[in-house]
């Protein structure tokens, strides 16, 4: 798993609307917006980094972005894939 903290800066006029948008992409949450500045703080949760970057270009896809700015990036490895695996390589 994949958690990235995420600065989108929309053009300040589109603000809101860039925010609905981002919000219907897979894996985006919206927490904070600003309309002043068109600052928009998102968290993306992606199974893989190939699917991380991607969302990541979705985003600058986005009519009315300006800039796409990863701040804060997690990874998690499932700890259920090396327990499956010991108990495989244990096992006769």
């Amino acid at each position: 798993m994949n958690l990235s903290g995420i600065l989108v800066v929309a053009v300040p006029e589109r603000c809101e609307e860039v925010a609905e948008t981002l919000a219907t992409l897979p894996g985006i949450e919206v927490y904070e917006k600003d309309p002043a500045t068109g600052k928009i703080v998102v968290v993306q949760e992606a199974p893989t980094i190939d699917e991380e970057a991607d969302g990541a270009r979705a985003l600058q896809r986005v009519p009315g972005v300006v800039s796409v700015s990863m701040v804060y990036h997690y990874f998690a490895e499932d700890p259920t894939l090396g327990a499956s695996a010991s108990t495989t390589s244990v096992s006769k």
